[in-house]
């Protein structure tokens, strides 16, 4: 089950980076300037921190704001919503255009 689940990881991130590659590879044909490799495999990878921790907290979010005395709000948002921001961050600043 956690070859599966490692697997699955691979590939969803596998995809991203692919998916960044040929957007990068058509912006090239237009004529535009590109990102480098390294900086679509950072993006891929936090990419996938902001998917994850944004999902998990996602989950718990309904019960929060219902009340449910298990489930504080302010703890899903501290253990989901900061990696989340950060993951955000990474991604958007790995993206923008500039020298590097």
């Amino acid at each position: 089950m956690t070859a599966l689940f490692f697997i699955g990881l691979i590939a969803v991130g596998g995809g991203l980076f692919f998916w960044l590659f040929r957007r990068e590879e058509n912006r090239r044909a237009a004529g535009l300037p590109r990102l480098s490799t390294w900086r679509l495999v950072i993006a891929a990878i936090f990419g996938l921190v902001a998917l994850f921790s944004g999902g998990c907290s996602l989950v718990f979010v309904p019960d929060a704001l219902k009340g449910n005395q298990y489930i504080d709000p302010v703890a899903v948002l501290v253990i989901g919503g900061i990696p989340f921001a950060v993951a955000c961050l990474i991604v958007w600043l790995s993206l923008r255009r500039g020298n590097g």
